[in-house]
């Protein structure tokens, strides 16, 4: 009789975790859905996806996480905020809902708070898009003023990822606009090994050259920006430095 009734505990406990499990993946479900309803701007059918999974599980980060991302694009700041916090409350570690907060509050001038957020998000080792983290709390301290730290994170993005095109950029301008025209050249040459043709990166390069007299490249730089972006407000500005 003990043996029996150990076997059915154990067949219970077993199918507790598989209900559990599949109430989980439901939860997983809607969320991802509502994600890729976000993504493709059908705000009304995510809408509807992630309600429905917070009203299976109410503090699954991840989709508190996503409800943040909806509720901005719908301009409810408040109820964003509450998703986020929830989501980090939840899930500590969760890192994605971190870095989405932290642009939140860079977006509203709540620059400390944001910083703390970025950095919190970047502690995490198993962080998957820490590039992309750096370059977020990078571009955030450059909008409040401060380049010299907006540069250390620019540098640890790119030491995550060596190819990654906005801090490349970013780090070619900080240089540019600090007189360090070498490394400026290094790093718009790096930019454009790594990502394609802008009217930014091609106007900073030609300013670049021409900082360091280096005709040839001047010209190369400036046809460039004139024969793909003819009509860009950097083609203009082109024009007002070189007189043509």
């Amino acid at each position: 009789m003990l043996a029996l009734l150990l076997t059915v505990g154990c067949a219970s406990d077993t199918e507790r975790e598989e209900s559990a499990a599949k109430h989980a993946d439901r939860v997983k479900i809607h969320a991802d859905l509502g994600a890729t309803y976000l993504v493709h701007n059908k705000l009304d059918i995510a809408q509807q996806e992630l309600e429905r999974a917070l009203e299976l599980n109410p503090d699954d980060s991840q989709a508190n996480n996503i409800m943040g991302l909806l509720q901005i694009r719908l301009k409810n700041d408040d109820k964003a905020e509450q998703h986020f916090r929830r989501a980090i409350r939840e899930q500590p570690d969760n890192s994605d809902a971190r870095n989405n907060f932290a642009v939140f509050l860079c977006e509203r001038n709540r620059f400390e708070d944001a910083d703390e957020q970025f950095r919190a998000a970047l502690k995490n080792p198993l962080y998957k898009s820490p590039d992309q983290g750096n370059v977020n709390a990078g571009l955030c301290r450059l909008r409040a003023g401060d380049k010299k730290q907006a540069a250390a994170f620019f540098r640890a993005a790119l030491q995550s990822n060596p190819r990654q095109a906005t801090a490349l950029y970013q780090m070619a301008r900080l240089s540019f606009e600090s007189g360090e025209m070498l490394s400026a050249r290094g790093f718009v040459q790096r930019y454009f090994e790594a990502a394609k043709d802008t009217p930014e990166a091609l106007l900073l390069a030609f300013r670049v050259e021409r900082a360091l007299n280096a005709k040839d490249a001047q010209a190369k730089y400036a046809l460039r920006l004139r024969g793909k972006f003819p009509d860009s407000a950097e083609a203009k500005q082109l024009r007002s430095l070189t007189g043509y």
